[in-house]
């Protein structure tokens, strides 16, 4: 009678390769421009609402008479305008033989590693801004999810179709209308 066993051998893990030491590829130089216009319009929209409220309900002169009011709307200007350049600094992809790596984070840094066998499905899509810089965010599924387990942004057309085609190839996703014959 053969005598199955399993074997389970520890390995040193200071052999193991480092994530850190990957060298990840920038998004689009554009994507800083798109998140800055996002916030602007956010902001925007925040001051039309603001300005809106106070002409109804008739007390313009209290607000605008006092300094906090304009501390409180530069603030997220600031933010606005800075945040943008160091969120699309801090961001980008590594490409490997069977996985894929996505950073992010100015003061908490994420890394999500996602090997190409679990890829189950590949999704590109561009929203009304992205398309008009002619961005694309490349997500990526694996079973049991309804949301996406990694979303890479501001891809161009071209790279996003590129990835996307060597995420199918080499993770074995069936693509959408494709038979069995």
């Amino acid at each position: 009678m053969n005598e199955i066993t399993f074997e389970n051998e520890q390995v040193e893990a200071t052999g193991l390769p480092k994530v850190a030491d990957l060298e990840f590829e920038g998004l689009a130089d554009n994507y800083a421009r798109t998140l800055l216009i996002e916030g602007l319009f956010s902001w925007l929209f925040f001051i039309i609402v603001f300005s809106t409220i106070q002409t109804f309900t008739g007390k313009i002169g209290f607000f605008l008479a006092h300094w906090w009011f304009y501390l409180v709307a530069a603030i997220p200007l600031l933010l606005i305008l800075t945040l943008p350049f160091l969120i699309a600094n801090s961001r980008g992809f590594a490409l490997r033989e069977k996985d894929i790596h996505y950073k992010s984070g100015i003061v908490w840094h994420k890394t999500v590693s996602l090997p190409f066998n679990r890829i189950q499905h590949v999704e590109v899509e561009s929203g009304p801004l992205e398309r008009f810089f002619k961005l694309t965010t490349v997500k990526l599924f694996t079973a049991g999810g309804a949301r996406a387990d990694m979303s890479i942004p501001a891809l161009t057309f071209e790279r996003s179709s590129r990835l996307r085609s060597h995420l199918v190839e080499h993770a074995g996703v069936v693509e959408s209308g494709a038979h069995d014959e």
